[in-house]
């Protein structure tokens, strides 16, 4: 292509170099797209779901490994060694439970917050508490495990979350102490070196005290959409009112998302401005406990939700199950 000569070939790339740099700022927002309905609901195993992951296996069935418990007591809902199983043919229908898995593999230690992902024909689940495990498999099926990749001193290290940012580079994101979520860096997915703080939540936020050594930022989850890396949180102190409080923030860089202290409140004119102390790009709230975010093969966009029975849940939601609902992006 030519590009013409002249005032109107300079009109020309004026306006392509307009358009291309209003395209990369432009930003988005998730918003759910439709009401939840149930993809799983636990009978063998236990009687609610907690976090979880939803993953296509090689031979394009959708699996579900999650946290699972029956019962509402403290001792039911923290120890819980095995992991519930399901498997579906798509995500518009409810799956099939399977026996549990890891149950006394490598311990009998809880297992929570399990996160898959696939590289080069080898599926990779990592889960916590405090030692991160790691296992893998070469079809998503079966699992073997391969070693404990994180060992912080820190007991409430959970709910890690695994994403690829450049070839050959991965980050790894986790709840951890003091109401912060850290990052992780590998090259391999076997090796992970600690790089620092990537989110924090303060007052007034509903964060836990400092004394009460464990963060409210609960099952992170990044994605990179339109040039922004989107953080989502479920931000709750266990409070019945906060406990579907998913928070979305953003940043161009995937290591850094600032400090969280609240929903930035209307003022004169339409200035929203941010909480005192508040640094992160904050984008919207969703009614969610421990999303997942996926993006079928379709091109279409879903979200997940869960959760310990006797909490709030979102609207439409069958307590104790694993639900999903469609999800879109909005340009702001």
């Amino acid at each position: 292509m030519k590009v013409k000569s002249g005032k109107s070939g300079l009109l020309l790339l004026a306006v392509l170099l307009i358009s291309l740099t209003a395209a990369a700022q432009d930003k988005f927002k998730p918003e759910i797209a439709g009401p939840y309905r149930v993809l799983f609901k636990p009978v063998m195993s236990g009687d609610a779901i907690n976090d979880h992951t939803v993953f296509q296996d090689a031979a394009g069935n959708w699996r579900m490994i999650g946290i699972v418990s029956r019962g509402n007591g403290l001792v039911e809902t923290l120890v819980t060694p095995a992991f519930a199983h399901a498997v579906g043919n798509s995500l518009s229908q409810e799956m099939k439970e399977l026996p549990v898995i890891f149950g006394d593999y490598p311990d009998q230690k809880p297992k929570w917050a399990p996160h898959v992902i696939e590289h080069a024909g080898v599926y990779h689940l990592y889960a916590g508490p405090g030692k991160i495990r790691h296992y893998t498999s070469p079809d998503g099926i079966v699992w073997t495990f391969q070693a404990y990749v994180i060992e912080r001193p820190f007991a409430n290290l959970r709910d890690t979350m695994v994403i690829k940012i450049g070839q050959g580079l991965w980050l790894m994101y986790a709840a951890d102490s003091q109401n912060t979520v850290s990052v992780f860096e590998s090259s391999d997915l076997d090796h992970w070196t600690w790089k620092g703080t990537a989110f924090k939540a303060i007052k007034p936020a509903p964060v836990y005290p400092k004394w009460l050594d464990i963060s409210a930022c609960e099952s992170p989850f990044v994605i990179f959409y339109q040039g922004y890396y989107y953080l989502s949180v479920c931000l709750t102190n266990s409070r019945r009112d906060n406990y579907s409080n998913t928070v979305i923030v953003r940043s161009r860089d995937p290591y850094s998302f600032g400090i969280y202290a609240g929903v930035p409140q209307a003022g004169v004119g339409h200035a929203c401005p941010a909480p005192q102390g508040q640094s992160a790009d904050y984008v919207t709230t969703l009614s969610a406990h421990a999303a997942e975010y996926i993006k079928d093969p379709d091109g279409n966009w879903w979200i997940t939700s869960c959760g310990w029975r006797g909490r709030k849940t979102p609207e439409g939601f069958e307590p104790g199950t694993l639900s999903i609902a469609r999800l879109r992006w909005e340009k702001q």
